[in-house]
């Protein structure tokens, strides 16, 4: 089962949101992520949160059934709305408007990639990016010139990619600016990981070094 999930920062566009939500069978909102679907013109099934964050108007468009509060103050309510389409059978998760405003947010929305990327396949989906966990090795199908970025979070060990225009083989990388702005050279194109939490920022434009 695939979820398109609403997080509450800055929306991508219309055309993106519209795709994605064609192929998802669950639209959640993580809480005020509820107004950002809204403004897509698209409707949730679920909000998981307990609407501190939601404007007047989204909550009163909400039916009661459709809200599932939860006490926990320990978790974000992006965790919380994860955790929930997980729960649900979510077994792809793509999540919208989880960047911008606050760098602390963007980066917390990013570590759900590391809490719960190897449970489902889940994404952090923007105009210029499509963000993953790599569970031991990932596939990359972009034309050549795409934009690829590794971002350890924490040590990484027994890095290895193919079809990169710079590969790696069995590198250790840590949280860092190395692995930033490589590109595809040769499509398919994988990332592999032996050990620790890397994540893979797919570029949906081309740009070829020079």
């Amino acid at each position: 089962m695939r979820a398109l999930l609403f997080a509450n920062g800055d929306l991508p566009s219309r055309a993106l949101i519209d795709a994605l939500r064609a192929q998802a069978d669950l639209v959640v909102a993580a809480d005020g992520g509820v107004d950002k679907a809204l403004a897509s013109g698209v409707k949730v099934d679920v909000v998981v949160g307990d609407l501190d964050s939601a404007s007047l108007e989204a909550r009163a468009s909400l039916p009661e059934d459709a809200v599932c509060p939860s006490g926990d103050t320990d978790s974000t309510d992006l965790q919380k709305a994860v955790a929930f389409c997980i729960e649900r059978g979510g077994s792809v998760i793509d999540i919208v408007a989880a960047g911008g405003g606050r760098a602390d947010h963007a980066l917390a929305n990013l570590s759900v990639l590391t809490l719960f990327g190897r449970r489902a396949t889940i994404r952090v989906v923007d105009d210029l990016f499509s963000v993953e966990l790599v569970v031991e090795t990932a596939v990359i199908d972009s034309e050549p010139g795409a934009v690829i970025s590794l971002v350890a979070i924490g040590p990484c060990r027994g890095v290895t990619t193919t079809g990169l225009r710079w590969n790696l083989t069995n590198a250790a990388l840590d949280f860092s600016p190395r692995g930033i702005h490589n590109e595809v050279a040769n499509s398919p194109a994988t990332v592999s990981v032996a050990r620790g939490d890397l994540l893979l920022f797919c570029g949906r434009w081309v740009e070829k070094h020079r």
